[in-house]
C-alpha cells in the first residue's frame, strides 16, 4: 500500500479513529485500508466502531493494522505538508521532507466487528442532539457500577419526539427532542453512555449545520456525519422505570440567573473541594433572595447572595453536594435556571426556566 497525504490530516484521522480503543497500548492497532484515493481509517472493539473516510493521493490500494497512537504521534511529528506512507508486509514507513520513520505493522486480535442488519437512517438535527448529550450523559453511572444497565443512556419514543433519560441513583437527567421521530411509538433501547460521549466529540469537529444520519436497530445504532461513522452495540437489558421519581407538580419554584449562580458555585466549590467528603452547599431561600454558603469547621465559611424570584408557600433551606448541583445548573440552556421543589426530602427539579425540555433531578442532603 502507498499514498501520500496531508500531514494533519492523517495525524488526526487517525487520532480519532483511536478512541474507539479503550486501551491505547502498543497491541491495539487501527486498521487502514485503502482503494483508490479513498483512505478508510478505523478502529473497533466488541462494542463500538470508529470510521474515518479521508481522500488522499493513492499509488497503491492494500490494508494494514498500524500501532496507536505511536503512529499518529509520529506522523505529527513530521515537518508540515505532504507525508509519503509505504507499506509492506512488516511495517509502515513515513517520509516528509528530510525525516524517514518507520514502525511494525500489529497483528489484529479483534474479531471483525460485524454489523448488525441495515435499518434506514433518520436525520436529526446534530447541534440538537449533542446539547442534549451534553446535557443528559453527566448523569450517567461510570463504567465499573454495579448496575450495568445505568452506563448507558435510554432512549425513548415519545408522542412528538425522542427523550433521552441518564442516572447514577443519585441524580437524573432527562431531554426531551422534540420532532425527532427516531424510534418506532413506545420503543426504547438503551446506547453505551461511553459510546455517546465520542460521539459528542465527533459532533464538535463538524459543522452542526451538517446532516446527521442515525439508525437503530435490535443490536445496534450508527451515527453518520460527512466523513465520520460511529456504530455502538445497545445494552440487551430493560431500564427500570424512571417516571416514578418525576412528581406530578412542583408547588415552590425558584428563579435566578444561570449566569450569576453559576459565578457563585464557582466560588463555593472552591471552598468546599477543601473536605470534599464531608462538605455540603446550603441553599436558604426567601422570596427574593437566595443566600447560599459554605462552612468548613476550622477551615472557613464562603456566602454568596443572588436577587432570585421564589413561589412557595413558606421559605425554605436545602443542602447539595457542590459538585452535583453545579453540574445540574450547568445543564440548563436557558439564561435563567429554575429550581422547582416539593419538600426538603423529595428530590429538587433543575430546568430551564422558560421551557420544560430539560429535567435534572438531584435529592437534597438531609441536614
Amino acid at each position: 500500500m502507498r499514498f501520500s497525504c496531508e500531514r494533519d490530516l492523517l495525524s488526526e484521522s487517525i487520532g480519532i479513529a483511536s478512541r474507539a480503543l479503550e486501551s491505547r497500548s502498543f497491541g491495539n492497532g487501527v486498521h487502514l485500508d485503502l482503494t483508490g484515493d479513498n483512505l478508510v481509517i478505523y478502529a473497533h472493539e466488541t462494542d463500538i466502531l470508529i470510521e474515518v473516510r479521508i481522500e488522499v493521493l493513492g499509488h497503491e490500494d492494500g490494508s494494514c493494522v498500524i500501532p496507536t497512537p505511536l503512529t499518529s504521534d509520529l506522523i505529527k511529528s513530521l515537518g508540515e505538508g505532504i507525508v509519503e506512507i509505504d507499506v509492506d508486509d512488516m511495517a509502515l514507513t513515513m517520509r516528509s521532507q528530510r525525516a524517514k520513520m518507520s514502525v511494525n505493522l500489529v497483528a489484529d486480535f479483534n474479531p471483525p466487528y460485524l454489523r448488525d442488519e441495515t435499518v434506514a437512517p433518520v436525520t436529526v438535527d446534530a447541534g440538537e442532539l449533542k446539547e442534549a448529550l451534553a446535557q443528559v450523559i453527566r448523569a450517567s453511572a461510570k463504567g465499573d457500577a454495579r448496575d450495568f444497565v445505568y452506563t448507558g443512556v435510554l432512549f425513548a419514543a415519545i408522542d412528538g419526539g425522542l427523550r433521552l433519560v441518564a442516572t447514577d441513583g443519585v441524580r437524573m437527567a432527562i431531554r426531551d427532542l422534540r420532532g425527532v421521530n427516531l424510534l418506532e411509538s413506545d420503543s426504547e433501547v438503551i446506547v453505551p453512555a461511553r459510546s455517546l460521549t465520542e460521539l459528542e466529540k465527533l459532533l464538535a469537529l463538524r459543522s452542526q449545520k451538517e446532516e446527521l444520519r442515525v439508525s437503530v436497530g435490535d443490536k445496534e445504532a450508527a451515527f453518520e456525519i460527512g466523513d465520520f461513522l460511529l456504530v455502538t452495540r445497545l445494552i440487551e437489558e430493560r431500564y427500570r422505570d424512571y417516571r416514578q421519581v418525576i412528581q406530578p407538580s412542583y408547588p415552590k419554584r425558584l428563579v435566578v440567573s444561570k449566569r450569576e449562580i453559576v459565578e457563585a458555585l464557582r466560588r463555593l466549590r472552591r471552598m468546599a473541594r477543601e473536605n470534599r467528603d464531608m462538605t455540603n452547599l446550603r441553599l436558604d431561600i426567601t422570596e427574593t433572595r437566595l443566600f447560599m454558603s459554605v462552612h468548613i469547621p476550622q477551615v472557613g465559611t464562603a456566602t454568596e447572595e443572588l436577587e432570585a424570584t421564589y413561589i412557595g408557600d413558606e421559605e425554605i433551606s436545602l443542602a447539595f453536594d457542590p459538585e452535583l448541583l453545579n453540574e445540574g445548573i450547568d445543564a440548563v440552556g436557558s439564561e435563567y435556571a429554575a429550581l422547582e421543589i416539593v419538600a426538603t426530602n423529595k428530590a429538587v427539579r433543575i430546568a430551564n426556566a422558560d421551557n420544560s425540555d430539560l429535567t435534572y433531578l438531584l435529592m437534597p442532603i438531609r441536614q
